[in-house]
């Protein structure tokens, strides 16, 4: 097993500003093939991701989306269309483009289609990558609208956990989110179905830190806390192992099984920005994106739902106040967009590497270079939230 180094720390990280970092990923995207929508999209989710303190689905994303490029795997300037259009439920076909927009023109369409009917369902095929799945639910929250997002892909061989006893890959990491309207921020649930998300193993990575014990297993199914051990044919483990992993399974499969509305006849699948095994037959493979949204209005009321959560949201506060270990999920990430307004830090390897991305692209880039000084480490980060504006529409 290569040697597992050691944790970085603050210290090693370069704090970049979060406009450099939006021109340089919207540049790079249009260079690509990108339209300026479609590229304006992906770099503000990205960094958007970065500033809610995700890093794992932030700018370090840009290389991989590069190498689907290069392979085929992503075409960047498809745009997204309306395939089937039947009352309260779209299907949308990305055409393989980048997710991050399919996904956000599939929450214009469901919101208008839950304001309508009180519901909305929108399945995405032939999506890549759409990033944090807590952005769109925040979107649509922050609209007025319960929104629940899944995506998945299952099979043999597929993505990069094994189920429980497996000896190979059979799922996606298959993540579910969750938002609901708050008062001060949404309530916003994300988690993957794995006991670590991918993402989470490429920062610590880049980060050159270890991974908390029991979450993956390397080639030979042995437990491992290198990352490296893991990008060399290891797997991810369920939510909940050792002991309840078939919840977890469960959870990713369903994930999986709902996404594949999208799939219903569908000649060419692909699988929802997982990468295809090399010797994949597309038998037994289901995959795809699906989104709901739910109008509190149909059920008697969005302040009165929204006083709710309130009431419960700030009970668990108290309980966090008082010591349990528990957060309001959505909380980290307002904090995290206050403290990251002014510079947003990022490993030395990741800066690294968005260099190497601009230079294939001749991307001219104000990112500092690996020892060099980034944003002033001890410059004040605080800043106010940005007001948000009082619409129904995400």
């Amino acid at each position: 097993m290569p040697p597992i180094r050691p944790a970085s720390t603050a210290a090693d990280a370069i704090r970049v500003p979060p406009a450099e970092l939006t021109l340089f990923v919207d540049s790079v995207c249009r260079r690509m093939g990108a339209g300026g929508q479609v590229a304006g999209e992906v770099a503000e989710h990205l960094v958007g991701a970065n500033l809610a303190g995700h890093d794992s689905h932030g700018v370090l994303r840009l290389p991989q989306y590069v190498a689907e490029a290069e392979r085929g795997d992503l075409i960047p300037s498809a745009r997204p269309h309306v395939l089937r259009r039947r009352r309260a439920s779209v299907l949308l076909d990305a055409r393989r483009g980048f997710g991050h927009y399919s996904a956000r023109m599939a929450c214009e369409l469901v919101a208008s289609l839950a304001i309508e009917h009180g519901v909305g369902v929108v399945a995405i095929r032939h999506c890549g990558h759409i990033g944090r799945l807590g952005h769109y639910c925040e979107l649509l929250a922050n609209a007025g609208l319960v929104a629940l997002l899944t995506v998945g892909a299952a099979g043999p061989g597929v993505g990069v956990m094994a189920p429980p006893g497996g000896s190979g890959r059979f799922l996606a990491a298959n993540p579910w989110a969750l938002g609901v309207p708050g008062t001060d921020h949404p309530v916003v649930v994300d988690v993957s179905t794995a006991l670590l998300a991918e993402g989470k193993i490429t920062a610590a990575a880049a980060r050159g830190e270890v991974l908390p014990e029991g979450c993956v297993v390397d080639a030979g199914r042995r437990p491992s806390r290198d990352p490296a051990d893991y990008l060399a044919g290891g797997a991810l483990l369920p939510l909940g192992s050792p002991v309840a992993a078939h919840k977890g399974f469960g959870l990713a499969l369903g994930a999986a099984l709902l996404g594949g509305l999208a799939a219903i006849g569908d000649g060419t699948p692909t699988l929802a920005g997982s990468q295809r095994p090399p010797d994949s037959t597309g038998r037994g493979e289901i995959a795809g994106v699906c989104l709901i949204a739910i109008d509190p209005e149909a059920f008697g009321g969005l302040e009165p739902y929204r006083a709710m959560i309130a009431d419960t949201a700030a009970l668990v506060a108290d309980a966090e106040a008082a010591g349990a270990h528990a957060t309001v999920p959505g909380a980290p990430e307002h904090r995290s967009r206050q403290a990251r307004a002014t510079g947003i830090p990022l490993p030395r390897a990741t800066v690294a590497d968005l260099i190497a991305v601009g230079a294939r692209f001749d991307v001219p880039t104000r990112l500092p270079r690996p020892g060099e000084a980034g944003v002033d480490p001890g410059a004040a980060d605080l800043a106010a939230p940005r007001p948000q504006r009082p619409s129904r529409r995400p």
